[in-house]
């Protein structure tokens, strides 16, 4: 079985919150360079950057599981108000966080003043 780089992370933390991510949904992930991480300012910061790596015919799942992510966080980013109480909840919530009523599927963009 032979692997890919999958992604490339400037910490540990981001490179195992992606590897959490796509090994929690039974892709088999391997972290390499971890270990070099606190030697940063030592040796070359590019030296310490952690890797991704998972079997060729993995990659294509990976990449879809990335993009459903990225696409919540849109909709995170997004509005709702709720049909009930007129609470505004996020754009990624089914149900309202204050009278737990079922939100609508169209939330309309957060806006925000601007000074």
């Amino acid at each position: 079985m032979k692997r890919v780089r999958f992604s490339v992370h400037r910490t540990v933390g981001e490179a195992r919150l992606q590897e959490g991510l796509l090994a929690g949904s039974g892709l088999s992930v391997e972290v390499r360079g971890e270990a070099l991480a606190p030697l940063s300012g030592e040796i070359p910061s590019t030296e310490t950057w952690v890797e991704l790596w998972l079997p060729e015919e993995e990659v294509a799942r990976a990449r879809e599981l990335l993009e459903e992510l990225e696409e919540d966080g849109e909709k995170a980013e997004r509005a709702v108000e709720c049909p009930g109480c007129r609470e505004e909840n996020p754009g990624n919530f089914e149900l309202c966080w204050s009278c737990g009523e079922e939100l609508p599927e169209s939330p309309r963009p957060r806006l925000r003043a601007v000074s």
